[in-house]
């Protein structure tokens, strides 16, 4: 890691980071999978493509354009009929809402933790009245009894939503699939604090956990990308 990059914080993170192997958690917050070898992975291939298309429907001003919504031929079948149902899910949800959809990008840092909080957050869209919506969107799958979303999530969109909608904020999670949705609209002024105080805690925690670097063989290891070179796989 070289001394322009700030440890990131993932929600993934700040949810698992007191069970996770203590090496595993160094790598992912002070340089993560920015420096890890990737796999294929086609998870969220449909989701990040749905989420795509719906920033570009609403681009400018004005209800989302079907025709944005343009079926990935280089995507299996299965996932390009998964693709075709998120859309008419996203449509029917938000086709007749006027919005003009912005860009807050994947990365907020966190100057005073010394820290960068990096999700994706969902769709930010603006509304004809002036209202801040964040969009968050699930292509199925929750399944027993998962929440759509969760008190990370919302402290997560606070705080990566401060400088966009200082004043109001409205949270939208849509299952695109299963036609399910949930709508928070939090006291922001209070829910900020509330949201920065627990992140600076939890952010303590987190560094002070992977300043004790050492690997724990585990679950953690399934999927783990730096088990090149640990210790508790050789020999």
């Amino acid at each position: 890691m070289d001394g322009e990059e700030l440890p990131q914080v993932t929600p993934s993170l700040l949810r698992r980071a007191d069970d996770l192997c203590r090496r595993r958690l160094a790598h992912e917050l002070r340089g993560g999978k920015r420096h890890a070898n990737r796999s294929s992975d086609m998870r969220f291939a449909v989701s990040n493509r749905i989420e795509a298309d719906a920033r570009l429907a609403q681009s400018t001003p004005g209800a989302p354009e079907p025709r944005a919504f343009v079926e990935p031929e280089e995507l299996p079948p299965e996932q390009r009929a998964l693709y075709r149902a998120a859309a008419r899910g996203y449509l029917a949800e938000f086709g007749a809402s006027p919005a003009r959809v912005v860009d807050l990008g994947w990365r907020t840092p966190l100057a005073a933790l010394g820290v960068e909080l990096v999700a994706t957050i969902g769709i930010a869209a603006e509304l004809d009245g002036g209202e801040r919506e964040l969009r968050k969107l699930i292509v199925g799958g929750r399944r027993g009894g998962r929440p759509m979303s969760d008190a990370v999530d919302e402290r997560v969109a606070l705080l990566r939503t401060e400088q966009w909608a200082p004043d109001n904020l409205r949270i939208v999670t849509v299952d695109v699939i299963e036609h399910r949705s949930s709508v928070t609209t939090p006291e922001v002024e209070p829910a900020r604090a509330e949201a920065h105080e627990w992140m600076s805690a939890r952010v303590a925690t987190l560094l002070e956990l992977a300043s004790d670097a050492r690997p724990r063989a585990g679950a953690d290891c399934q999927g783990c990308a730096f088990v090149s070179g640990c210790s508790a796989h050789s020999g």
